[in-house]
């Protein structure tokens, strides 16, 4: 665990940096700090210990940065959903505030109900051509009772897609719903599968080789090879969860808790 004076060091070394970054004076960086130009010399020499909350929270509203930015502690879930948030565009930013605030919504209101929200999960529903290889254009989210599944496949069950077409057929039929782990595919797993570089969604057999294959699960498709020796080839293809099971719902919407992005 970091010390807490390494801590210090580097929100201290950050706001200098952002100050030089901006182009201001220790005088007008002091100001914006709501502190006296001493003040701000002495916390940038080392000459004290702790750093006072309402500095920090001011350092944030100037710079957009949050406190574990500033100190650099870069461990954990929190941080890393945060340097991705970073690397979205104000859209997609949107996009994701508002399905945060549906989870909220839709929490609050099993809550009145005296329900356990963790039965619930998340289906995206495609709205475009859910075809092999489909354009991922928009979709509905809506949720789902799969209290049976979370039972049989505890936190590995994270979400679920609902198949939307005949095109995966045998395999899945309309209206299946697919149950998704984010967790790591493994050789022979399903797993829905995005290609950055075409914006496309797969849904395929992971099959772990030199080259790997990501094989159809019907006649439908083509095979697709990915190099894992090659940086080029394994940062274009995105895995986006592995097919824990499929399940069938005949109203998946519940509560009317349902938004189309």
């Amino acid at each position: 665990m970091t010390s807490s004076q390494t801590l210090v060091q580097n929100f201290i070394l950050f706001a200098e940096q952002e100050r030089i970054k901006a182009g201001l004076t220790q005088q007008e960086m002091a100001d914006k700090l709501e502190m006296s130009l001493s003040g701000y010399k002495k916390m940038i020499c080392g000459e004290t210990s702790r750093i006072n909350l309402y500095t920090a929270n001011l350092l944030h509203k100037l710079t957009g940065k949050w406190i574990f930015e500033m100190i650099k502690d870069e461990e954990g879930e929190t941080y890393e959903i945060a340097k991705k948030l970073r690397q979205l565009s104000d859209s997609q930013i949107r996009f994701v505030k508002e399905v945060v605030e549906l989870e909220a919504a839709f929490s609050k209101n099993l809550e009145d109900f005296e329900k356990d929200t963790d039965d619930y999960i998340s289906v995206l529903i495609p709205t475009g051509n859910m075809e092999d290889g489909m354009v991922y254009d928009s979709c509905n989210i809506t949720r789902v009772n799969a209290e049976p599944y979370r039972k049989l496949f505890g936190s590995d069950l994270d979400c679920g897609l609902q198949i939307t077409s005949i095109h995966m057929a045998p395999a899945y039929n309309t209206g299946d719903i697919l149950l998704l782990s984010r967790r790591p595919i493994r050789d022979g797993d399903t797993g829905v599968f995005l290609d950055r570089e075409t914006s496309r969604i797969y849904i395929r057999k992971f099959v772990q080789a030199r080259p790997c294959c990501l094989e159809p699960i019907t006649d439908y498709g083509k095979p697709i090879t990915i190099d894992p020796g090659s940086e080029k080839e394994m940062k274009r293809w995105l895995r986006l969860g592995r097919v824990l099971t499929k399940m069938r719902c005949k109203d998946p919407e519940i509560n009317g808790l349902k938004k189309q992005y």
